[in-house]
C-alpha cells in the first residue's frame, strides 16, 4: 500500500496495515503518526537520556510480540493515537522503573543469552548480513562489539555512556531486532 505523506488513514486501516505485516503502515504509524508521542516520552519520561528511535524499536517489539496481541486488544472506544499514549506511557514507565532499579541494586539482566551464544556457531558472513540489514544502528553497533569483537560490557557501557545495567537492556532489543531479522 502506498501511503501519501499529507494523507490519513484512518484508525482501522492502520490496524488493518500492521497486522498484515504492512512495511508502509508500520513505519507511517510508529514513525509519523507517533512522532511526538516519541519526543514527549525521551523527554518526560526519559529526561532525554534514550534516543527516540530506541523507544520505536522497544514499543514495537513489545506491541508484535504474540502476533500483535495487544494492538488485536484495541477495541476502537477511542482513537488509536490515544490508545498507544495511554499504552506507551504505561509500559514505559514501568520500564524505567525497571532500569532504576537494577541500576540501584547493580542487578544485570541477561535475557536472550541463548541467542547470542549460538551466534558463534552460526558463520560469520551470514551474521555480518543480517546485521547489516538491521534498521537500528546503535543496536548494531552494541551486537558487533559485544559479539562479534567479545568486548567487556563495562568498556562497551563506558563508551556509549550508558550504566552497564543499561547496555543489558540494549543489547537484549538489540539481539530481538536481530532475532527478527533472521527470521524474515
Amino acid at each position: 500500500m502506498y501511503i501519501d505523506k499529507e494523507a490519513e488513514l484512518s484508525d482501522k486501516e492502520i490496524v488493518k496495515g500492521i497486522l498484515k505485516h504492512d512495511p508502509q503502515v508500520i513505519e507511517y504509524f510508529f514513525f509519523t503518526k507517533c512522532s511526538k508521542l516519541f519526543v514527549y516520552l525521551v523527554n518526560s519520561i526519559f529526561n532525554n537520556r534514550v534516543e527516540k528511535e530506541e523507544l520505536i524499536n522497544e514499543l514495537f517489539l513489545y506491541i508484535a510480540d504474540s502476533e500483535w496481541k495487544k494492538l488485536r486488544e484495541f477495541n476502537f472506544q477511542s482513537s488509536l493515537l490515544t490508545w498507544i499514549t495511554v499504552v506507551a506511557t504505561r509500559f514505559f514507565l514501568k520500564k524505567r522503573d525497571q532500569l532504576i532499579e537494577n541500576e540501584s541494586s547493580e542487578a544485570l539482566l541477561r535475557e536472550d543469552v541463548e541467542l547470542s551464544q549460538s551466534l558463534t556457531s552460526v558463520d560469520s558472513i551470514n551474521i555480518r548480513m543480517a546485521i547489516d540489514i538491521m534498521p537500528n544502528e546503535r543496536y548494531k553497533y552494541v551486537i558487533q562489539l559485544l559479539d562479534l569483537q567479545d568486548l567487556p560490557h563495562e568498556d562497551v557501557a563506558k563508551e556509549l555512556n550508558v550504566s552497564v545495567a543499561n547496555l543489558y537492556n540494549i543489547h537484549r532489543r538489540a539481539l530481538a531486532q536481530l532475532k527478527c531479522v533472521l527470521l524474515t
